[in-house]
This record gives structure tokens, C-alpha cells and sequence, in this order.
């Protein structure tokens, strides 16, 4: 009985080592395989990828053409899209609430493009948006900084 027991034991700590040598070997195999490879990252921001046409990024907004009829904020899913009020120098010719976007909350889901009635709210494909200061994420109605 305990021979039978050391012959189990050994077939079956055979069988673990040859499976064991298989595996190193198929990750061997891999590794040479890949090492020829073309990566598949670039060297960014010398090398960028291209972006695809439909691929969804930052918000631009016409005032001119938005009715303020807030759709956009309430269909948000992450509440990224605030209706707030024009600058105080800007509130003659521009009285009603606009939408004002917090790109760091936003999904990029695109609902709020589909939504809008006026097409006032669309998504370009510009995607580097990285920032280390969250204050930069916010996108206001008025950039005042294109009007001056």
C-alpha cells in the first residue's frame, strides 16, 4: 500500500514537472517571438497615433445658437454639465443660463450632443486633455480669453 502510495505520488510530481517545463518553455518561445516585434507604443508626444474621425473629446459650444434649455445637464450621467450664468460683462448680450463642463467628471458619452435640439453642444476629436491642475478641466460658456 505505501508503495503504491510512493508510485502515485512520483507519477504525479512527474507529470507537475513536465507541464511545469512546458510552460517556461512557452514563455520562452514568447518572449523571443515578441523581442522582433514593433512595439506597440509610440515614443508620445514626438509620435503621436492618429485619431480616429468619431473618436469623441473635448466640448465646443455656440452661445449663439444655445436656447438654455439646460437638456444637456440633465441628461448627464457624471452631472459634468452645470447651467450657470454669463460673466457680469457679458450678461446684456447674453442673459440666460449656458452650460458650463467639467471635462474631469465627463464620460465622454456624447448624450448631451445627441440631446441638444440646437446642436449648440458638440464633441471635437481633441483628446489631450491631461492636466495636473484640475482647474483647467472646466470649460465655461464664454471663454473669455477667445472674445478679447
Amino acid at each position: 500500500m505505501f508503495l503504491q502510495f510512493i508510485g502515485a505520488y512520483t507519477s504525479a510530481l512527474q507529470m507537475l514537472i513536465g507541464e511545469m517545463m512546458k510552460m517556461k518553455l512557452g514563455i520562452i518561445s514568447e518572449v523571443f517571438k515578441n523581442l522582433f516585434k514593433r512595439p506597440m507604443t509610440v515614443l508620445f508626444p514626438e509620435e503621436r497615433i492618429e485619431i480616429p474621425e468619431r473618436n469623441r473629446g473635448e466640448h465646443k459650444f455656440d452661445i449663439d445658437t444655445c436656447i438654455s434649455c439646460g437638456s444637456c445637464a440633465k441628461i448627464c450621467p457624471n452631472k459634468a454639465i452645470k447651467m450657470v450664468e454669463a460673466p457680469p460683462e457679458f450678461k446684456e448680450k447674453y442673459p440666460k443660463t449656458y452650460p458650463q463642463v467639467d471635462l474631469g467628471k465627463c464620460c465622454f458619452c456624447a448624450l448631451c450632443e445627441d440631446i441638444c435640439p440646437k446642436g449648440s453642444l458638440t464633441l471635437t476629436t481633441y483628446v489631450f486633455l491631461a492636466t495636473f491642475d484640475k482647474d483647467t478641466t472646466m470649460r465655461n460658456p464664454i471663454n473669455v480669453e477667445q472674445i478679447d
